[in-house]
Parts: structure tokens; sequence; C-alpha cells
């Protein structure tokens, strides 16, 4: 946990040392939808209630209006339940601005579901036209939207390619970093009123509703006076007026989504950036929020199950988290914040949702995530109380959805893509050297994709790198991806004797180092070179003789314990003075850069073996082959 928390505070320091003034970068004017504001409801923010909220939840039928029992009210502090005729009686926070509703499950909200702190407050609902049993929904996270002309150009995108999804998702959830704004509340409100109007401008373009987790880059500096560091709504006030309740839930057919803001303005947390002290956010929900969750969750319509949303993981920002859990059938997490497609089963598992922006502020990370995930989002298809998904890149219909960036290739291997919502007579073609084109076999029709299969004999092909495309055959499009071919020649043309290099649990601050437990053997193209020692933090080296070199080259472990695990830094081949790195490992390298600055280059590096955690983060992923690739010329 620490090792995490360390990491987010490094990332949100960087973000502080950019410049204020993001690059003017040409983007066209038809690329980005007109903003279309809405009002929304505001904070009443001198009210003072002197005893008891009151009001009715309804429903109309033939021109009668019917209360509604059973529906959840809250001032996001207390939870009440509608009696039989509808109505409700709540005492009401001291610090509440808003008095709102739980949607619940086959009704639709008639008018605002939140409104002002006031002594009455009526809602009106009506049947959902549409079935509830099965139905899609889009998770998108870390949209990072500003003043920068990509991310309203990206975000733009995003909305067109969601309204015309067929059919069309009932929701869309964004778990966290709406904005990009500092999370130590420098940026002016003028600032913060500009980022939120190009958010919800955009996104009041979608045609279905949008939900909203306010992460800790969508606090501002507006209303300080009224709410100042140490205050528990400290940073909220904007998301409030633009975007109502930064605690909340809704029901869908059998999930309750609740959505949980985790980051305060507390004065507890300072860091020096650039010389001056400044506050962040402390990331941990706060006790009075830990009992609105208890009660919400407590409160739920029976039969439901919980689905939580949040900027990253409640296990580590929500005391008493896993007890809830337990307690409340919370079957998963939508989280964002880490900028990466991954999940991670625990107690609660967590899904991350990679990140829309991608790095929207530098086009040297070309558009992807630090895992080399596209920006993109999830889409998830519900059926009762089953949940499937896939990862969608932005602006992309073809992916290759087997294999990752520089994954081995030896003997017979197949390689599986997806098409989305393809067209009729449309389908996925595979080359290997960008020129000669054959037909992929369709292999099956999940929900909005079809999904297609090619098998190709490694041993036909040289050793080395191999660039493996997919294309559309009707609208051209290409999506390639770099494998090694490594078939385990014995042959060597190699004069020279070559070093292998790495570090076993280095020092990390977002990913908590871990030795094996007990001896591991190294094993390069599959020879024994070396020993790595039981619960050693150290680092090693290893000569390589030039009889055992290859064109390609594989590094494994062999582990002496079942399960075990560890970290360790980039391997790295060196032959003749020249450093070689595995081409996924150089990959991730050059979009850290993208993301972080020239530094970034050594942080991190992977996890090899079974055993979980450590979990996999920007700076950490999970490899066992790494492979190095010699050219002739060595």
């Amino acid at each position: 946990m620490l090792g995490f928390l360390l990491c987010s505070m490094l990332i949100g320091l960087l973000a502080e040392s950019l410049p204020a003034d993001e690059p003017n970068l040409p983007i066209s004017e038809s690329e980005v939808l007109k903003l279309l504001i809405k009002e929304t409801p505001k904070p009443n923010y001198g009210a003072t209630i002197h005893g008891k909220v009151t009001g009715r939840v309804v429903t109309h039928k033939q021109g009668t209006a019917l209360g509604l029992a059973g529906v959840s009210v809250t001032d996001g502090y207390s939870v009440v339940k509608t009696d039989a005729q509808g109505a409700y009686t709540l005492t009401p926070h001291k610090d509440a601005v808003f008095i709102y509703i739980t949607r619940p499950s086959g009704y639709e909200v008639q008018g605002d579901w939140y409104k002002p702190l006031a002594s009455r407050a009526d809602f009106s609902l009506h049947p959902a036209a549409l079935d509830e049993n099965e139905y899609i929904f889009v998770h998108v996270t870390d949209t990072h939207v500003s003043q920068n002309p990509s991310s309203v150009a990206g975000l733009s995108q995003f909305v067109r390619e969601v309204n015309a999804l067929t059919p069309k998702p009932r929701f869309v959830v964004n778990s966290g970093d709406l904005l990009n704004l500092s999370k130590a509340l420098l940026g002016s409100p003028e600032r913060g009123h500009a980022d939120f109007r190009n958010y919800v401008g955009i996104m009041n373009h979608l045609t279905m509703p949008y939900y909203n987790v306010a992460g800790d880059h969508t606090d501002s500096s507006y209303r300080l006076k009224e709410f100042p560091r140490g205050d528990h709504r400290c940073g909220k006030a904007l998301y409030w007026e633009y975007l109502g309740p930064n605690f909340f839930s809704f029901e869908y057919g059998k999930i309750h989504f609740v959505s949980v803001d985790y980051g305060y303005h507390l004065g507890k947390v300072q860091r020096v950036v650039n010389g001056k002290k400044l506050e962040y956010p402390t990331n941990k929900v706060q006790s009075l929020h830990v009992e609105w969750l208890k009660q919400d969750m407590a409160q739920r319509t029976p039969g439901t199950f919980v689905v939580t949303t949040s900027e990253f993981d409640l296990m580590k920002h929500c005391p008493g988290f896993l007890e809830l859990s337990a307690q409340h059938d919370v079957r998963l997490q939508l989280v964002g914040d880490i900028h990466v497609v991954s999940e991670k089963t625990r107690p609660v598992p967590y899904r991350t949702g990679g990140a829309l922006a991608g790095c929207w502020w530098n086009p040297k990370a070309n558009k992807l995530c630090p895992d080399l995930s596209p920006q993109g989002y999830l889409i998830y298809h519900v059926s009762g109380e089953k949940l499937e998904y896939f990862y969608k890149g932005l602006g992309q219909r073809a992916a290759i959805v087997s294999h990752r960036v520089g994954a081995p290739w030896q003997g017979r291997v197949t390689v599986q893509a997806h098409l989305v919502q393809p067209r009729p007579h449309e389908a996925l073609e595979y080359s290997l050297d960008g020129k000669t084109w054959h037909a992929m076999q369709e292999i099956g029709r999940p929900f909005y994709r079809a999904l297609y299969a090619a098998t190709v004999d490694s041993t036909s092909l040289p050793e080395g790198l191999l660039k493996f495309s997919v294309r559309s055959t009707t609208t051209g499009e290409v999506r390639s991806r770099k494998f090694v071919v490594v078939n385990g020649d014995a042959s060597s043309i190699y004069k020279t004797d070559a070093s292998l290099s790495f570090s076993v649990a280095p020092n990390s601050s977002w990913t908590p180092p871990k030795a094996p437990v007990v001896k591991v053997d190294v094993l390069f193209n599959g020879k024994n070179v070396g020993v790595l020692d039981a619960r050693a933090r150290k680092q090693y080296s290893f000569r390589i003789p030039a009889s055992s070199l290859r064109a390609a080259n594989a590094l494994t472990f062999r582990f002496g314990h079942a399960g075990d695990s560890m970290s360790l830094s980039s391997p790295v081949l060196t032959v003749q003075g020249k450093s070689i790195r595995d081409p996924r490992d150089e990959a991730i390298r050059q979009v850290r850069i993208g993301h972080w600055g020239s530094e970034a280059a050594e942080w991190g590096g992977f996890i090899a073996g079974e055993a979980a955690p450590p979990d996999e983060t920007p700076f950490h992923r999970r490899q066992n082959v790494f492979c190095f690739v010699l050219s002739n010329a060595e």
C-alpha cells in the first residue's frame, strides 16, 4: 500500500512541475463538439435547516401521483427509505448541500435526481421503457480534460463513438480524474470553470446518462474561503455546481452502483515541489462518509449486489472496506488512476479501465498508456448477474487481443484479433510482411464484436523481430504488433561473450520489492547460466558465452518453489558494449518518457513468477520471458 501511495504522490508531484500553459496543438474545430451547457441544481450554500427535511417520491399513473415505497433518499451523510406512501423524513447533516435519491431499478427519474438543500424536496419517477436484465454500459476513466485541444477533441471523439454503438449503452461511468486540475489546488477558479465547462459541455452530447467520480485532479481552488483546507468539503464546490453530489448511488437491473470520492484536502499531506511546500490530498475515505457508505449499501434493494466506482482500489483507501464488502455483497470495483488496463483478483476484485487521455499533454507518448494499451475505455455487457467486458481503443475498431507486445513465438502460434461493430461483409486479414495479406478465420461473435484467429508456424520464419498486422477488408484500418520469433536455432555466429545484468527486488517507490523465497535458476536460451539467492535483494551479472548467443534470445527463470515470485529491474544484455533490452521493455520505457520525462526511463521494472501480490502498476508489469534480439552485425 505504501508503495502505491508513494507512486501516486510522485506522479502528482511531476504533474505539478509541468508548465501551467499547455501546448496549443493544431486541432480542427470540426473535431470538437460545440459545448452544450445545461442548467443544473446549484447548492444553496447559505441554507440552514432547523429540524427535518420532508418530501415524497412519486410516480404518475393516469394522471394520479402514486407514492413509491422503498426508495433511498440521502443528504450524503445519512440514508432513509420512503414509506408506503412514498414519504420520507430526514435529519440533514450540518454540512449537507443536496438532498437526492438513489435511482431504483426499473425507474427513470423525471427532472433532477438531486436538489439543493431545503426543508422539502420531492422527486418524480416513471417506469423505465427498457428491460434491465440485459444491457450495455461503458466504463471510461482518466479523461483529464483541460484547455489542451487534444483533450477536448479526444473526448468529443469518445462521445461520438459511444453514441454510435448499437445497441445503445444505457449509461456511462467515469471513475475519476475527469479534469487535469492541480492536485495542490494551484490553478485559478477561472481555469476550473473553463475545464468543467469543456468536460460537461462535451459529455452532455451523450444520448444516455453519465455518472462521475470526483478524482483528485478534479478538485479546484473555487470557494476556498467558504471551504478552506481542513474542511472535508474543500475543493468540491465546482464539482457540485456542474455535476452534483460527489457521493451517490444508482441501481440498474441487479446492480447497485456506488460512486465513492476518497480525496480530501485536510492540510495533512505536504510535499516540496520546486522548492515550494504544497498541500496534497489525503486519499482516505473519512469516517462520516464511511458511515454513509454503510447505510447506502445496507439500504440497497434486496436481491441486488454492489459494484463501486472510485479513483482506485477502496481496499487501500477506505477503512473497513473488506468487512463492508463481505456484509453487502460488493463483487467488483471499477477504478482508474494508474492509466493501465488490469484486473486484480482479491477478496474485493478491481478492474482498471486504462485511460481515455493516454497522455494528451505529450504527443511523444504516441497515444499510449504506460502498459502500451491505446488510450481507450471498457465496454460491459450485463446479463442478469454476469458481466462481460472488453477494452476498446479510442478511434479503433480492429485490435490484436492475444499475445502482448514482444511476446516470444515458437512453433505453431494462434493469434486472435477482434473487429468492433463489424459491417456487412467486413472481415479481418493478416500479414507478416505488410505486403501479402491472408484471410483470418472468424471464430466467434461475442457482444459488439467479431472474433478472428490466424495460426502461424514460426519455424517458417527467420528468428528475430516480426511485425504482425491485421487489416479490415472494408475500411483498410491496420493494427500492428511486434513479436519475437525464437525458434531455438542451435547455431551461433557470434564471437564475443556477452553479459546479462539486472537487480532482484530493487528499491521502489511504487511496487513493494520482493525477493524469491528459495533459489531461482537463471536460464538463457534454456541453459542454466546462474542462480539467484533465496531472499536476497541484490544486483546480478552473468556471463553469456558467445556460443550461447542467437539472433533471438530468451531469458527465463526456474523457480524452486511453486507460487514463488520476485520483482526485478529491466534485464539488460550487453554485447560488444551495446545494451539490448526486451522489445516490450524498450517500448514501455519510451512511453514512460513521454508521460513523465527522461528521468522516467529507469523507473520501475518487472514482476516474474506466479505469486500475487505485488501488484502491477504503470511502472511494474508481469513478465516471465524476456527476449533479446541481436543483429547479424554483432
